[in-house]
Order: C-alpha cells, then sequence, then structure tokens
C-alpha cells in the first residue's frame, strides 16, 4: 500500500470523513478479492469505532489481530470488543495484550497504565463497574508504587495523571458498595505523598457513596 495513501486515509479520518474512507477501503478490496493489508483493516477498524459501530470495529480487528503481535493493535481491540460489550472477549484479548506488551513493546507502545486506564474507561462506559473497578485496583498498584503524585513524574514514565484516573472513576466508585470505596481511598492516601492525599480529599467529597 502506498505511503502516500496511507496518510491520506489517517488525513480523513481525523476530519471526519468515515463514509469516504468506507468507500475508498471497500473499492480497495474488490480490486483484491478482499483482502486488505493490516494498515488498512487498522483504519477500517478506527473509522467504525469512531462511528460507534462497535461489533463492525471489532470484527475487522479480530481479522487484523490475526497476524500481529504488535501490542497497539490488541489495544485496539481490546477497547472494541468492549465497547461492543463483548466481555468474555475483551478479557482474553487484554492477557494477550499485556503478554504482547512484555514481549515486543517498543517506544511506540502504550504504556501498560494506559492499557489498564483505557480498559476501564471501556468497562465503565458499558457499565460494567465491577469489572473495570479491578482495573482501577491496578492502577492503584502503579500510583502506590510509585508514591509521587507529580503530573510530570508520571508523564514521563507512561503512567496517566493522578487527577485524571481519580476522575475517571468516580462513576465507578459511585456504583461500588461505600465500604470497599472507602477501603480504596484509604489504602491509596496511606501510598502516595502529600500532594496526592490533598487531591484525594478533595475529589472524595464529590463522591455520591452507594449505601
Amino acid at each position: 500500500m502506498d505511503k502516500k495513501q496511507i496518510e491520506k486515509l489517517y488525513a480523513k479520518l481525523e476530519e471526519g470523513k468515515y463514509q469516504e474512507i468506507i468507500a475508498e477501503i471497500k473499492e480497495m478490496a474488490d480490486k483484491s478479492d478482499g483482502e486488505l493489508d493490516s494498515e488498512l483493516l487498522k483504519i477500517l477498524g478506527l473509522t467504525y469505532f469512531r462511528q460507534e459501530s462497535y461489533k463492525l470495529s471489532q470484527n475487522v480487528f479480530i481479522k487484523q489481530t490475526k497476524n500481529s503481535n504488535n501490542p497497539n493493535d490488541w489495544l485496539n481491540l481490546l477497547t472494541a470488543s468492549t465497547m461492543n460489550k463483548n466481555i468474555y472477549l475483551s478479557e482474553k484479548v487484554l492477557k494477550k495484550t499485556l503478554y504482547l506488551y512484555q514481549k515486543n513493546a517498543d517506544e511506540s507502545s502504550v504504556p501498560i497504565a494506559y492499557i489498564y486506564f483505557y480498559y476501564m474507561q471501556a468497562l465503565k462506559d458499558v457499565k460494567e463497574y465491577e469489572k473495570a473497578f479491578k482495573q482501577l485496583e491496578n492502577l492503584k498498584k502503579i500510583y502506590s508504587k510509585l508514591v509521587i503524585t507529580d503530573g510530570t513524574f508520571l508523564y514521563l514514565r507512561g503512567v496517566p495523571f493522578f487527577e485524571s484516573t481519580l476522575d475517571a472513576s468516580k462513576e465507578i466508585l459511585e456504583n461500588i458498595e461505600k465500604d470497599r470505596v472507602k477501603k480504596f481511598i484509604d489504602e491509596l492516601r496511606k501510598k502516595v505523598d502529600e500532594e496526592g492525599r490533598q487531591y484525594l480529599e478533595e475529589f472524595e467529597r464529590k463522591i455520591g457513596y452507594r449505601l
């Protein structure tokens, strides 16, 4: 596939020209007996995802990842399958994504903390709060180990901002039993620095506890 054509398709993706992309890729598929290279499948999967056609997106990424050992490709399948509410598949894909990250990660790979973060967000969006809470627990372990919650410090280590993770977790925590939420916050408060503790105090006041 010509590099300039790929770049043009990605540009159209950012411009939201989804129908144009689908039509172009369909035409390419027709000319090649339905066979598309990995990059075109990725663009098509992302296009369907942006259109919220999650089943189509999932199915394209299943095909695209068959011959891929790139953890970023599997992350696309992870989020698409979750948004398609195929949680059984998503849990299998998470294991594969993490395995490939450990084996093949390079500078372009999405860091593990962000894999947890994106999966947590997708699970929250489909209201799988218990499973989302498990991913939040994984992030808690990372923050507890690092201790420092300064934004620059976290950014350089490929970890989402502390405040961003907490803000994203509000809906999850509001759908978990109060005692478990209190325990989560108390354990995290003991591990992080003063800046993190201050934000936790502010954040806790915003939570509408489930009684």
